[in-house]
């Protein structure tokens, strides 16, 4: 519980600082799909190319651990998933680092977590076109 609460204060704060940055939903569903509103859309349905579901992009496996459904074309029900995966990600890098992620690390705990802890958690070290596409994702979600 301790972990969800802490990833949506960070997500409530995130927003509330930052007042022409696009909400990490949307920004997460625009970057990965292209989805455009908070409404279903054709990128609710969007299969990736490794079978990635929702327009999150999430791995079918990955999936499963979260919830039983199957309805990965429910923006609400992905969106539910995707902060529990979250949650648990950043809780990760939390432990490791002691701080909060910026909007490039939060890209690669979404996108790339295992690389990402596999080069403890330090950007530096990521691979050069993961990087460039986190830090594209970061200048979409604007932290600050």
């Amino acid at each position: 519980m301790k972990k969800a609460l802490s990833l949506l204060a960070l997500l409530w704060w995130f927003d509330l600082t930052t007042s022409q940055a696009m909400p990490l939903r949307q920004s997460l569903g625009m970057f990965e799909s292209g989805a455009t509103s908070w409404q279903r859309s054709p990128a609710d349905s969007m299969r990736g190319g490794s079978g990635e579901v929702s327009r999150f992009q999430i791995m079918p496996a990955v999936w499963r651990r979260y919830t039983k459904s199957r309805d990965y074309e429910n923006p609400e029900v992905a969106w539910t998933v995707t902060q529990r995966i979250l949650a648990d990600r950043t809780a990760d890098f939390r432990a490791a680092t002691r701080r909060e992620p910026n909007g490039l690390e939060l890209y690669l705990l979404w996108n790339k977590p295992g690389h990402f802890e596999a080069v403890d958690y330090q950007t530096s070290r990521v691979k050069p076109d993961y990087q460039q596409r986190a830090q594209r994702f970061a200048n979409l979600f604007a932290l600050r």
